[in-house]
């Protein structure tokens, strides 16, 4: 036993670990401002509503159909860019608001009846109601150009939104075919493909290579559809709409001129 009057040896100093380095917050992505504009152009003031946008990464242009002008913008972006930008494409949007103003205006969608036909990539399907499914569930079975949706009861806006909920995930399946149909041309590359339901554009390719398409061609004839998908293939090597980029769209769509036009004069009739 150690003497009592012995001093104790000292506990060594306890060492301190390092400190762990803090994650890093995220910040949070500001939110959309909008605001009313007016720029004088050769044509007169022109009204546009300038959307800055965190998820915009260039100026774009966009007429809603009852031609409303719309500039979306990154937060970054000056004012005077965006000027520059409405000056510079005058032409095409004095020319785009002058055809959807000659554009029959779209009726309500009609209800949904049992036996009527729809279309899809090409097809017509003959859609058939019925009740029966759970409450908040749907059932669909496809057989060979009969289309059978069961819902908890007949009733149209549950109609509506079931056969929307199917056409999404057949846009999944049918859209990746005819990408890798006419990729087999190509041998483009690209990151993700995703199904949306965009108001003005039926398809984008972004600056890393990803696809996205609107669920809605899939009411459009088959060759506007494909039209669509080239397009946006092609953009995976020119980002832009030089001649060089019409030059490889027209080398598997030589009539990519006629669907173009076709979506542009019955593109608001592709609706449930």
């Amino acid at each position: 036993m150690p003497d009592a009057n012995q001093p104790t040896a000292p506990r060594p100093a306890r060492r301190k670990s390092p400190a762990r380095p803090r994650a890093s917050t995220p910040q949070p992505r500001r939110p959309d401002r909008r605001e009313q504009r007016h720029i004088s152009l050769s044509q007169g003031s022109q009204e546009y509503t300038l959307r800055s946008s965190g998820r915009a990464r260039r100026v774009r242009l966009v007429i809603q159909p009852g031609g409303a002008l719309e500039v979306v913008a990154p937060h970054s972006v000056a004012l005077a860019r965006v000027e520059a930008a409405l000056r510079e494409h005058e032409a095409w949007i004095i020319r785009t608001r002058a055809r959807l103003a000659n554009l029959a205006p779209v009726a309500a969608p009609a209800p949904l009846a049992d036996g009527q036909t729809l279309p899809c990539a090409g097809r017509e399907l003959r859609l058939s109601l019925r009740a029966g499914a759970p409450e908040g569930r749907f059932q669909a079975r496809l057989a060979g150009d009969q289309l059978t949706l069961t819902l908890p009861r007949l009733d149209d806006a549950l109609a509506h939104s079931a056969l929307q909920r199917w056409y999404r995930r057949q846009a999944h399946t049918i859209i990746a075919e005819r990408l890798a149909y006419w990729n087999a041309h190509y041998g483009f590359t690209w990151t993700r493909v995703a199904i949306k339901e965009q108001k003005t554009r039926w398809g984008s390719c972004s600056r890393r290579g990803a696809l996205n398409f609107n669920w809605r061609l899939l009411l459009a004839p088959l060759p506007a559809l494909d039209y669509v998908v080239i397009h946006e293939l092609c953009h995976l090597k020119e980002p832009n709409h030089a001649a060089a980029f019409w030059a490889l769209v027209a080398e598997t769509c030589p009539d990519y001129r006629e669907w173009r036009s076709w979506l542009r004069a019955h593109g608001h009739e592709l609706r449930l």
